[in-house]
């Protein structure tokens, strides 16, 4: 009988999407074959600590007050092993043979808990430090998208030396066509944002969103709009398109709400029209568009990234790269007849096969370089 793998599932963090961390958490825990893995929830809260406990599956302890004090807090060591904090002493519970990361914005996101997995040696779901710190970064995502002719939203940089001169942030609007969209530079789920149509809207949008960043994003809102996603899976030698979805909203953009409060009880919202009903120009020019990013970001896992198209002029626009996509854009893949079980599944093979391929490459490297100082020579510093 084969011994099963030992899967932490990491969520939560220091992120305004941490309650949305913790959906994505719950569904992942009980989307994986408990068959084949002992699946082991890691509950990072906001203070920095991590806990663990049979209760985590359960979506109704996040609500309960203090719900971590019955929770064994634990702990990851660089040799790959899972720890109880008991007191002063650490007990060990298991080696870990694979992590998925449930993360929304913050570190758990944008490469943190990336770089701490890559030092203790634990394969892991989504893209490397490199592809999730760039993905999060929206100004850092448009002056890549720009350097390899990928057309986006005609937009304008906020920084917090702008923020204290009205004037200032007034010249640079002013390079911009009403209505727009402000937002943070560096978050998720509509958290932020505001659609201005005013000078005095922007100002205060612009004023709202450096609550949550130190740079602010303020990009035109394309004419004849509809928003399109697509998903991709996969690593940097092979990956698998999604379906295309078109999201509708009731209001000018697509708010938290609708994201999130408005789905019915199988978490799909009724207005996601999927397949997408496009000509095959736009369907053509999405799917490149996505396989290019994927590509040139250094993307691994599930990525979804979501597209603005100007519908009578057939222009295409990639709006942003999500490295972690809420429920892992499972709903995006039914023609493929990937459930959310088969797609963690998906996601989990092309994590491992390009984690051995990085495990083969040459890391170390002898030389006599230090024997120069055996006998105490002094290096030669220079002011």
């Amino acid at each position: 009988m084969n011994k099963k793998e030992n899967v932490v599932v990491i969520f939560g963090g220091k992120s305004v999407e941490h309650d949305i961390s913790i959906i994505t958490g719950v569904q992942v825990l009980h989307g994986l074959d408990d068959s084949k893995y002992n699946i082991i929830p890691m509950y990072f809260s906001k203070s920095n600590n991590f806990y663990s406990g049979a209760k985590l599956f359960d979506i109704k302890t996040y609500s309960e007050f203090n719900f971590t004090h019955k929770l064994k807090e634990v702990v990851l060591l660089f040799d790959g092993k899972l720890y109880e904090k008991k007191r002063s002493k650490l007990k060990e519970i298991c080696k870990v043979d694979f992590a998925y990361l449930a993360f929304h914005g913050g570190e758990g996101e944008g490469g943190g808990v990336q770089g701490y997995l890559d030092l203790c040696n634990i394969p892991y779901s989504s893209p490397c430090i490199l592809g999730s710190s760039i993905s999060l970064d929206k100004e850092v995502t448009k002056l890549l998208l720009k350097s390899n002719g990928i057309d986006y939203a005609k937009y304008v940089v906020l920084t917090c030396l702008d923020k204290e001169n009205t004037d200032d942030i007034k010249k640079k609007i002013n390079k911009l066509s009403f209505p727009l969209i402000v937002k943070p530079n560096s978050l998720g789920s509509s958290i932020g944002v505001t659609y201005c149509d005013s000078l005095q809207k922007a100002l205060n949008g612009i004023d709202f969103a450096f609550l949550f960043d130190d740079k602010v994003i303020v990009e035109e809102v394309v004419k004849n709009l509809r928003e399109f996603n697509i998903a991709v899976v996969g690593n940097n030698c092979d990956y698998e398109v999604s379906d295309i979805e078109e999201v509708k909203s009731k209001e000018k953009f697509l708010t938290f709400e609708n994201k999130y409060l408005e789905n019915d009880k199988n978490g799909v919202k009724e207005d996601r029209v999927i397949p997408a009903i496009i000509s095959k120009k736009i369907e053509e020019r999405i799917k490149n568009y996505a396989l290019k990013v994927y590509k040139l970001f250094s993307l691994k896992g599930c990525v979804r990234i979501d597209f603005l198209v100007d519908d009578r002029e057939e222009k295409v626009y990639v709006n942003e790269v999500n490295t972690i996509p809420g429920s892992f854009a499972s709903y995006l893949w039914k023609s493929k007849n990937y459930n959310f079980t088969r797609l963690l599944e998906k996601v989990k093979h092309y994590a491992l096969i390009e984690y051995k391929m990085k495990k083969s490459k040459i890391v170390n490297f002898s030389s006599s370089v230090l024997k120069k100082f055996k006998d105490g020579k002094k290096l030669n510093f220079t002011k």
